[in-house]
């Protein structure tokens, strides 16, 4: 019993039990012992850190990840958690400035609730956010090949696209010769668990387009950069009907598919939000939106499936037009954290 004391493992096992529990305290006092036998030992890092973070002790639990990640720099939970805790504490900046501990402690801002400031200053948010989490990612990852710049990003984004674009124009062109006249403003094509859930791959069946749709105020106007959460605005129940999606940060207005994008459409629960996660990872669910990553990097690692995301972005703008407008944290992709590679499929995915 007094050796199994100065095991690490069982200090760490001990706090994942208390975490288990919610008994944050005692998780904290536990991985910090595990810390203290095995130095090296990223798991008790990361359990520490999550306690703390429970305990809304964001500043404290972002230096135990940082002291983490310096001794284990690829770990993926603590490079998340890092992301997380900095995206909490640069909300709480924004939130109740000058109040930070206040909002930590769980106190509500005397001047505003958390709730109202942060839906007044979302662009301000989104930004300070963006910042926060490129410093947490400074000097985390190391680059195997050489690291894009920006200049050939665009270039390499946009000589994909342009190379897809084209063949669908071409294929859109043979299917218009040879359209159709089946009316398909209907959804009925679909079962009814397919349109609840998102794990669409064995029910994707061509749909035709619409002969007749009542179109919504604004259609196809230029809306310029949106944050997620702006771009949420526009899901499946929004009274305007108007519908958004956005695809590697191309906002596409897709009003004109009611019968695919609407809240009695099969894929109303991916209306308003951000794809690119889900097509490039080859996952059709919504766990699978609002992921912002830098996909350049899963490329530098092996994982290239930029090619794949690319022809999506050309499908879209072949079928839907021009984009609209730009996804904010898409704009600085190269400040974006890697991508957590376990999560990416070797198949495709329909959308």
């Amino acid at each position: 019993r007094k050796k199994n004391l100065y095991d690490a493992t069982v200090w760490l096992n001990r706090s994942i039990c208390d975490r288990k529990l919610e008994r944050w305290e005692d998780a904290v006092t536990d991985a910090e012992v595990a810390c203290e036998l095995d130095p090296n030992n990223a798991k008790a890092f990361y359990s520490r850190a999550l306690a703390l973070q429970k305990l809304a002790k964001q500043d404290e639990a972002l230096k135990i990840c940082k002291q983490g990640l310096k001794k284990q720099a690829d770990n993926k939970a603590l490079q998340q958690l890092s992301v997380d805790l900095q995206r909490e504490l640069a909300q709480a900046k924004v939130v109740c400035p000058g109040e930070a501990a206040k909002v930590q402690a769980g106190q509500e801002c005397p001047a505003q609730s958390m709730a109202n400031v942060a839906a007044n200053n979302a662009e301000l948010v989104q930004e300070l956010v963006q910042e926060e989490i490129k410093q947490a990612w400074d000097g985390v990852y190391q680059w195997k090949g050489p690291k894009p710049d920006a200049k050939y990003r665009r270039e390499y984004k946009g000589m994909l696209v342009d190379m897809f674009k084209s063949k669908y124009e071409e294929l859109k062109q043979r299917a218009a010769e040879a359209k159709s006249k089946k009316s398909a403003l209907q959804t009925d094509q679909y079962e009814e668990t397919q349109k609840q859930g998102l794990v669409l791959s064995g029910g994707h069946r061509p749909m035709a387009r619409p002969e007749h749709v009542d179109l919504p105020s604004g259609y196809l106007k230029p809306v310029g950069n949106l944050t997620p959460e702006q771009l949420a605005e526009f899901g499946c129940d929004n009274p305007d009907r108007r519908y958004f999606l956005s695809v590697y940060g191309s906002i596409f207005d897709v009003s004109d598919r009611p019968d695919k994008y609407s809240a009695e459409g099969p894929y109303a629960s991916l209306t308003g939000k951000d794809l690119t996660w889900g097509l490039f990872a080859g996952v059709d669910t919504v766990d699978y939106t609002n992921k912002f990553y830098d996909l350049y990097k899963a490329k530098d690692q092996g994982k290239d499936k930029l090619s794949g995301l690319c022809s999506w972005l050309a499908w879209y703008t072949v079928e839907y037009g021009k984009p609209i407008g730009q996804l904010t944290p898409w704009i600085k992709e190269e400040d974006l954290p890697d991508p957590p590679l376990h999560e990416i499929e070797e198949g495709c995915v329909v959308m």
